[in-house]
């Protein structure tokens, strides 16, 4: 998996968006942080899912019995229907495969491939915590947080003012343009008649 650094991607995430606005990159860099947290936490589950799937398809199989001419064993160890000709098929195609050069590359150890994927997994469990660690909550009073949910209520206030005055604005220019259309076409239309 291509994994990034966590101190980038902390710190893009963290680090405040403007200067101006101390509260609201805040509010920005909280919310960026429990974004990429459940982003992490989606891909900590691929991750596992990944694995385990890994594991189910390519690992051998533990002996059922200590006695691995057990009638458990053999059934355990014996091919599933259809298989037979897919292998008779594949050792008769696979001269032909080899020939192409179609499957040149050596296929990874299973103990390379689980380290690998345990890494991953790793990396990923410590992305989070320092994610987790980056949340306000613990060290911040109640009043010091609702304090900065009024600043943030009173900021998104004065946002809709201007966002409504902005819409305002662009109907005049809308409605002016309009007319000035109409006005240019009737004196076209006064010309040609």
């Amino acid at each position: 998996m291509n994994l990034q650094p966590i101190g980038c991607i902390l710190h893009a995430h963290i680090t405040p968006v403007s200067r101006k606005r101390k509260a609201n990159s805040t509010f920005l860099a909280m919310s960026d942080r429990l974004t990429q947290l459940q982003i992490c936490l989606d891909q900590l589950v691929a991750q596992f899912n990944a694995t385990i799937n890994y594991v189910n398809t390519q690992g051998e199989l533990a002996p059922l019995d200590e006695d691995k001419t057990s009638v458990i064993n053999m059934a355990a160890n014996a091919p599933l229907p259809g298989t037979k000709k897919e292998n008779a098929e594949q050792q008769s195609q696979g001269g032909n495969s080899e020939a192409s050069g179609a499957s040149s590359r050596p296929k990874p150890s299973f103990d390379s491939v689980i380290n690998e994927l345990s890494t991953d997994i790793i990396l990923k469990s410590r992305q989070i915590s320092m994610i987790i660690d980056s949340l306000p909550g613990i060290g911040t009073l109640p009043e010091t947080q609702l304090k900065m949910i009024g600043d943030l209520i009173e900021e998104l206030d004065e946002v809709e003012k201007q966002r409504e005055a902005k819409i305002k604005e662009k109907d005049e220019l809308l409605k002016w343009c309009e007319d000035l259309i109409v006005d240019v076409s009737h004196g076209i239309f006064k010309t040609r008649t």
